[in-house]
């Protein structure tokens, strides 16, 4: 399963997503990893369920540190990527770029620790009756 169906199937039982964001796994142009996030919008989000994904992205064991940041959006981020995008992530698509094409190891290690969040994610939402 792709990672953008499987991060759609997880957050399915936490609510009705009304946006998502998330970057195709391979550049079309030139093949490359992209380095994996993901965003999303609930169309009625819960304060249990922000702490339930907290919990999770927090306490998952992990090869690069990530960040769960929730305002209007919620998402899914490598601190590297929020660090490099600069204060208020005003550069956060250039970063993207930036470390897909410079570093395709953080990119890979990046999709494999997002897809262990992501079937953590689905496990708790499941033995919780979600």
């Amino acid at each position: 399963m792709k990672r953008n169906e499987l991060a759609k199937q997880a957050l399915s039982h936490f609510g009705r997503v009304v946006w998502f964001r998330s970057p195709v796994e391979r550049n079309p142009n030139d093949g490359k990893l992209q380095v994996a996030f993901i965003g999303w919008r609930f169309a009625e989000p819960r304060e249990d369920i922000r702490e339930i994904v907290d919990s999770i992205v927090q306490e998952t064991t992990t090869k690069v540190e990530w960040e769960f940041r929730y305002a209007k959006n919620w998402m899914i981020v490598p601190r590297r990527l929020i660090l490099e995008a600069c204060p208020a992530a005003s550069k956060f698509n250039e970063a993207m770029v930036a470390i897909s094409q410079s570093d395709q190891r953080f990119c890979a290690e990046s999709a494999a620790d997002l897809e262990k969040i992501l079937h953590r994610l689905s496990n708790e939402a499941v033995s919780r009756g979600l």
